[in-house]
């Protein structure tokens, strides 16, 4: 059965959506603040002001750890649902997934999340939580690659890392925590999805009695976005990192500015299955990088979208980075047409999608991130997999420019130990 989303708008401005589904026996509550990592240079009331990387991932452990109910988390778990809070580039998301308590669960969230006790004490405790955190995070490699990445890709554009760094959680101040709280935790700035098994109606007048029996402040806010070119800020990075083998990786700066929003949201599809086309497992490239030796596993891919630029990252564990780099770039200029992956590539897509209605947060999950990053309210579906076709997908794939890129290299600070097992695996 196909469960349409259903919108309504309140007078405070706050967005609801709702995807019943009564087949299933919880549901699942989405709090969406917009305010994310890349929100470091807005305007509040007419003043600029400039945001350390850090600052939504520090409200959104504040909200939920700092209000008058206690730690909505714990209060949640104790009721038995399944709950946290996730802040990325776009957005702060709150959520439970419950099959009894659903008004409790409401009512916690919601007046949890916007009745926040502000005191330079709470905010110290939350801040050696986030350290802890941070430090934790100094061990994974795909994040120090990510963050070195942005710096050497942007030029204007401040943005680093949604957790921000040990220094700047601590220039963070509580007034300034209160400020931004203000601005951006406010109906016209949030977004609230229901889904599965519940009573619209009943539903939608909870939720709008909440809200009544909270007071806002009232704001303006506006992002500011500085002007970037299209070019890198450094074209060639190096990170130190204990690691068996050397990584090379190219990220791509590319342009979209020239896409519309449902365009981008096009796009997110067809890279995925230009990935297939031309560095996936099965692509002639990959066949011939291991036939040299040049890599012995596949190519490690990834897209995201960074307000009007796709970023496009290609790599591989390598001693031989050279040949990697030439390689990589002679596909991107020659890159491959065929019908046939295409179509297998729709086919297994269409499987899924039509497979994700089993699971509501395999359906939520992709409507949420439709939302936040094409603003586009729409679930996917077969028949949008439908309107995608192979010669749009050329079109678009052959306005892309990849001729702005940097390069990242992982090695370990002892190069002897890398030297001599690159001369054991050249020679086996």
């Amino acid at each position: 059965m196909q469960t349409k989303i259903k919108t309504y708008q309140l007078e405070n401005g706050l967005t609801i959506y709702f995807y019943p589904d009564h087949t299933k026996h919880s549901v699942m509550v989405h709090l969406i603040v917009k305010f994310g990592g890349k929100d470091t240079d807005v305007m509040i009331d007419e003043n600029n002001y400039h945001l350390p990387d850090g600052m939504a991932h520090l409200l959104e452990h504040y909200t939920i750890e700092q209000n008058q109910y206690g730690n909505l988390v714990s209060l949640l778990t104790k009721k038995f649902m399944d709950t946290n809070g996730i802040t990325n580039r776009l957005c702060i998301c709150y959520y439970f997934d419950a099959v009894k308590y659903i008004d409790e669960g409401l009512e916690l969230l919601i007046k949890g999340i916007h009745q926040p006790n502000f005191s330079e004490k709470n905010l110290e405790i939350t801040k050696h939580a986030i350290r802890e955190e941070i430090r934790g995070t100094q061990d994974s490699i795909d994040r120090r690659i990510n963050v070195l990445e942005m710096g050497q890709l942007f030029c204007n554009r401040s943005y680093r890392s949604t957790i921000g760094t040990i220094s700047d959680i601590d220039h963070i101040t509580i007034e300034e925590v209160e400020k931004i709280y203000h601005a951006f935790y406010q109906p016209s700035n949030e977004i609230i999805v229901v889904a599965g098994n519940f009573q619209e109606k009943k539903m939608l007048e909870k939720i709008k009695t909440l809200y009544h029996e909270l007071s806002f402040e009232t704001h303006t806010i506006k992002r500011i976005l500085k002007e970037e070119p299209t070019t890198v800020k450094n074209k060639k990075a190096v990170l130190n990192f204990p690691i068996a083998r050397p990584i090379y990786e190219l990220s791509f700066k590319v342009p979209i500015c020239h896409l519309t929003e449902e365009q981008k949201m096009k796009l997110d599809w067809y890279i995925a299955i230009f990935f297939e086309m031309n560095f996936s497992i099965l692509s002639p490239l990959v066949k011939k990088l291991k036939d040299r030796k040049v890599i012995d596993k596949n190519l490690v891919l990834s897209s995201n979208f960074y307000d009007d630029y796709l970023i496009v990252k290609i790599g591989a564990y390598t001693y031989q980075k050279e040949k990697l780099q030439k390689e990589i770039l002679e596909t991107l200029k020659h890159t491959r047409l065929d019908d046939e992956v295409f179509d297998l590539a729709i086919r297994e897509k269409k499987l899924k999608v039509s497979l994700r209605p089993e699971k509501l947060i395999d359906v939520i999950d992709p409507f949420i991130d439709n939302l936040v990053y094409f603003n586009c309210p729409q679930l996917d579906s077969v028949a949008y997999l439908d309107t995608l076709s192979i010669q749009e997908y050329q079109e678009m794939i052959h306005k892309l420019d990849f001729s702005n890129y940097c390069t990242v290299e992982v090695i370990d600070k002892d190069m002897d130990k890398n030297q001599e097992a690159q001369q054991e695996f050249i020679a086996n």
